[in-house]
């Protein structure tokens, strides 16, 4: 009885291995043939849009749009025609490429609404490739925008981050001032950096694109991705930022506060000074920016500060001191404080400053 129930184990494990050796072999060669297939796809795409660049005559355009249509229609065949572009604009001129996307327009705009009920996975990849367009046939594209925002019904961050570029890189400002509402109302959460990163990457008039923005109403969040995009503009935008340094929101207080470090205001100074006074949360923000603005109540204030409780403030503080321009005898009184945390945080930063 032993003997049986043993033979019958050990057939079953030559069973179960020679099984997964079939199923081993088949996924090779499964995967080998896919291969092999997916590299005559893409250098049959390469030699047809080749050709189409070279002689874009209407017979064959129209016969290649067709077939086109088809295979953009699909995830799969939408990677086969751009890793087939990609190759080719390593080839030919952007002039030649610009034309040939110019001819395939209308193409990509059917193959854009199909995957309008394509799963949300899809209608980012199609969004992806959107984004990465040649800045040369942005102009051709710009209305695709419309369509992009179908896209956002029943969305996964994923494609709402790819939507979100595709749309800046557009340079489509109606239709992005239409997402971003859409992500309001729909209490999407969006990291604010990507949201600015986005921005910043907007194809067409920032500045036009901040003050239009800027007139809608927004929830404090959005609020403050929109300082934080004209930050980084070299555009002024103080009239507009200036009231929310007092706005009592600590979110966009903060980048306010940011924004009038590398936009100097005078006019910011006043306000400045007060928050840092009230030795809060934002008071860190404001200790570190008012290095950018050296006068005698700022460098009391910053002195003052030095003795915060908080290790932040007076790191910034400390920062912004050897900014200001201090007198030998202020940086020796500073050295021999009767404060053990001020004396050890400035002696701290004086030394590193002298070691870069």
């Amino acid at each position: 009885m032993q003997q049986s129930v043993v033979s019958m184990i050990v057939f079953f494990y030559i069973f179960v291995s020679f099984a997964l050796l079939v199923y081993n072999l088949f996924y090779m060669f499964s995967t080998d043939t896919k291969q092999r297939i997916g590299k005559r796809r893409l250098k049959a795409e390469i030699r047809s849009q080749s050709q189409i660049i070279l002689h874009p005559d209407e017979k064959k355009m129209e016969k290649y749009n067709k077939t086109l249509l088809r295979r953009l229609s699909t995830a799969e065949g939408l990677l086969v025609f751009h890793n087939a572009f990609v190759q080719n604009r390593t080839i030919f001129s952007r002039q030649m490429i610009t034309s040939y996307l110019e001819k395939c327009r209308t193409v990509i705009f059917h193959a854009a609404e199909r995957y309008v009920r394509r799963p949300a996975m899809e209608r980012a990849l199609f969004a992806y490739y959107i984004s990465i367009m040649p800045e040369e046939a942005v102009p051709f594209f710009r209305r695709l925008g419309e369509i992009l925002l179908k896209y956002l019904d029943d969305s996964t961050i994923y494609l709402r981050e790819n939507v979100l570029k595709a749309l800046c890189h557009l340079g489509n400002a109606n239709a992005l001032e239409h997402a971003l509402m859409l992500f309001q109302e729909n209490g999407w959460y969006h990291n604010s950096k990507l949201i600015t990163d986005a921005l910043i990457d907007f194809q067409g008039d920032r500045r036009a694109l901040a003050e239009r923005l800027w007139m809608k109403k927004w929830d404090d969040r959005m609020r403050a991705v929109l300082i934080q995009f004209m930050a980084k503009l070299p555009d002024d935008f103080s009239d507009s930022v200036l009231p929310l340094l007092a706005s009592g929101n600590h979110e966009i207080c903060f980048d306010a506060i940011r924004y009038f470090s590398s936009h100097i205001d005078r006019r910011a100074v006043p306000v400045l000074q007060e928050i840092l006074k009230k030795d809060e949360e934002t008071a860190i923000a404001a200790a570190q920016v008012l290095g950018n603005y050296p006068d005698e109540e700022t460098k009391k204030l910053l002195m003052k500060a030095l003795k915060s409780g908080n290790w932040y403030i007076r790191y910034n503080a400390a920062v912004s001191l050897t900014k200001v321009g201090l007198s030998r005898s202020e940086e020796e009184a500073l050295l021999n404080s009767d404060d053990r945390f001020a004396r050890e945080m400035f002696t701290y930063i004086s030394e590193n400053r002298r070691s870069v």
